[in-house]
């Protein structure tokens, strides 16, 4: 998954949230800017999480902390996770780019 801004020739810019380096360390030799969520982010994740239990589908903290980056970044999210589809439906603001 990708959080995308417009730059490049296909229209985004790479970027990986530090939780995402884990997933993807190859990302630091490609020199892709890494994002590290603030506070605001964990506690926007808090909300995000505490609203998919609420809704029966709970998501990883992750995907939590993903959406809450893209979101109050106004990136959009490049996935084909189903769990932003649902963050997606709750929060209305996570733009998920369409493939």
């Amino acid at each position: 998954m990708n959080l995308g801004r417009d730059k490049e020739p296909n229209g985004y810019t790479t970027v990986l949230n530090v939780l995402n380096i884990v997933e993807f360390p190859k990302g630091l030799e490609l020199g892709l800017t890494v994002i590290t969520p603030t506070l605001e982010d964990y506690l926007l994740a808090i909300k995000i999480s505490q609203a998919m239990v609420k809704r029966g589908t709970p998501i990883p903290a992750v995907d939590a902390v993903v959406a809450a980056v893209a979101i109050n970044r106004s990136l959009k999210l490049v996935t084909k996770d189903k769990h932003f589809e649902w963050i997606k439906e709750e929060f209305g603001k996570l733009k998920l780019l369409e493939q």
